[in-house]
């Protein structure tokens, strides 16, 4: 039997992204309209107990570009969306995107776009004379551009964020926008809320006479970019001003999900997010239609600059505002045939493959609850990874995508297990004594907290380990770390901060974009000062 290439994955995964290219003249390209969705910050005031960031507003660690754009990386974050033929721009939170209010107004000066939304709590608004004011700057901004486009706020309004910020503050956006804006088409405000909740209702409560149309499933909230949402529909005041209103579903954030527990709902949990990906998706979270029917790429814009298209983040292969240029960017989204699988064949195609051999990856991809970051949670396992990459080569080899000369370059027993049968490769996969554990082996660098956070959640079911391997990596550990852990209940941990690195492990900074900033930071600090 030929040597086994799942025990060393990552050796193997980068010969595919380097050598393995699809052919430009058979390679699909979406040149629509793109949208993208930017997080400007992590921190937020209302910290919502069931926001999958868990924002909070305490002490930075360097570099601060980890956490929220400086100045540089704003720039760069206008010189990519203006290169980018965008048609929807959506900022929005991460954190409270209001905290860079100055952002914001550049924003909406300089972005080349034809619509962009702005998605805010609306805390900023509980004086009404700020209020009004923060209003009517965003608004001159909007005057002072040299190209037009359409500019929406859209207040997020449900019961936690009334609980936190108070009724007001809604109350006074809305004034502003009747007595100010009633008319001009484009600026305008929205609202949005969740399945279920009663908030909207209180708030017409407020208004003599306000009432209710009846709304569409499945619908864009405008007609050129589909961004399809759920559902939608319209309040109508006495004075004849109306506001539009989205409703999404609620999704169960949630990185410590029990998959092996009664307690949990996964039927409920993976139906949701599998018709979120259907209907709200078609199918494709990475590609966005355009209303002429063509396909452009939708971006998510990491805080620390990280970005990919939707759900396409390689936690081994991620992209970075502060060191890649759009052109490279571009490049490596189409060139990687990882990420162009997603592109061309879609979320399900994906998650089927991979469910050949680990199904409990795309369990827990969907589990979570977490579209941002789906991609990165269903290819974390290098072993998982490369039978994934192998596969797609095998169906381009079939689709005449590829041919044998375009994987000549490749070792020979990379070679070999890509012309095998199916079965053959499954097989080697499963005998295979890698894991997820050999994986952290692998890390240069031992951190405890890093090996205590996997305990927590291979205790909950995430990854597959054999109680041989589980040994292996307690044993590490405790010769790493010095202790003497014998079951994992001893390690198990609730924490704030336990949290906050579970978010980290599927958001952290490309470490040359983290080690470049770092750098800039020793030459000139208060990079964040516009």
């Amino acid at each position: 039997m030929q040597k086994n290439i799942f025990d060393k994955p990552n050796t193997y995964i980068q010969e595919i992204i380097t050598k393995v290219k699809i052919p430009k003249d058979k390679m699909k390209t979406f040149k629509g309209k793109t949208m993208a969705f930017v997080f400007f910050t992590k921190f937020c005031d209302v910290q919502c107990s069931h926001c999958f960031f868990r924002s909070d507003n305490e002490g930075f660690d360097l570099p601060k570009e980890q956490y929220e754009f400086s100045k540089e990386g704003f720039e760069k974050f206008i010189t990519f969306i203006n290169s980018s033929n965008n048609g929807y721009l959506s900022i929005l939170g991460g954190g409270e995107p209001f905290k860079k209010f100055e952002y914001i107004i550049e924003t909406i000066k300089r972005a080349k776009t034809d619509r962009i939304t702005l998605v805010t709590s609306g805390m900023w608004g509980k004086d009404y004379e700020t209020c009004k004011q923060m209003i009517q700057t965003m608004y001159e901004a909007l005057c002072q551009r040299e190209t037009a486009t359409k500019v929406v706020l859209r207040i997020s309004i449900d019961k936690w964020h009334l609980t936190k910020i108070g009724i007001d503050c809604m109350y006074h956006i809305i004034d502003v926008f009747k007595t100010y804006f009633p008319h001009t088409e484009n600026f305008e405000l929205q609202l949005h809320t969740l399945t279920g909740d009663n908030s909207i209702d209180k708030i017409m409560k407020h208004y003599v006479g306000c009432s209710k149309t009846i709304g569409e499933k499945y619908v864009s909230d405008n007609e050129e970019i589909f961004k399809i949402g759920l559902y939608r529909y319209a309040i109508h005041f006495l004075d004849g001003y109306k506001i539009n209103v989205g409703i999404a579903q609620m999704f169960h954030s949630n990185l410590k999900v029990n998959l092996k527990g009664s307690d949990t709902n996964l039927e409920e949990l993976i139906t949701l997010f599998d018709n979120d990906m259907k209907y709200n998706s078609y199918s494709n979270p990475s590609l966005v239609r355009n209303k002429n029917n063509e396909w452009g790429l939708d971006f998510l814009i990491n805080y620390n600059g990280n970005i990919a298209t939707w759900g396409n983040e390689q936690l081994n292969h991620l992209n970075n505002l502060y060191t890649d240029s759009y052109e490279d960017i571009i490049s490596n989204i189409y060139t990687n045939i990882i990420s162009y699988s997603l592109l061309d064949k879609g979320y399900f195609y994906r998650t089927q493959i991979i469910s050949e051999v680990n199904p409990l990856a795309v369990l827990r991809s969907k589990a979570i609850h977490i579209r941002d970051y789906a991609g990165a949670s269903i290819l974390e396992e290098n072993h998982t990874t490369l039978y994934y990459a192998i596969r797609v080569i095998q169906e381009y080899l079939k689709e005449n995508i590829l041919t044998l000369k375009d994987i000549e370059g490749l070792s020979k027993e990379l070679q070999k297990m890509i012309v095998s049968k199916n079965d053959i490769i499954k097989q080697y996969y499963q005998n295979t004594s890698y894991s997820i554990i050999k994986q952290y082996m692998e890390k240069e660098i031992f951190n405890e907290n890093a090996w205590r956070d996997l305990f927590n959640l291979i205790y909950f079911g995430h990854y597959t380990v054999s109680k041989e391997l589980l040994q292996e990596g307690i044993q590490y550990y405790n010769r790493k770390a010095k202790r003497k852990i014998s079951k994992l209940e001893e390690v198990l941990d609730n924490s704030k901060e336990h949290y906050q690195r579970l978010i980290e492990r599927l958001t952290f900074m490309k470490p040359e974009a983290k080690k470049l900033c770092m750098y800039h930071n020793k030459k000139t600090p208060n990079t964040l000062a516009l």
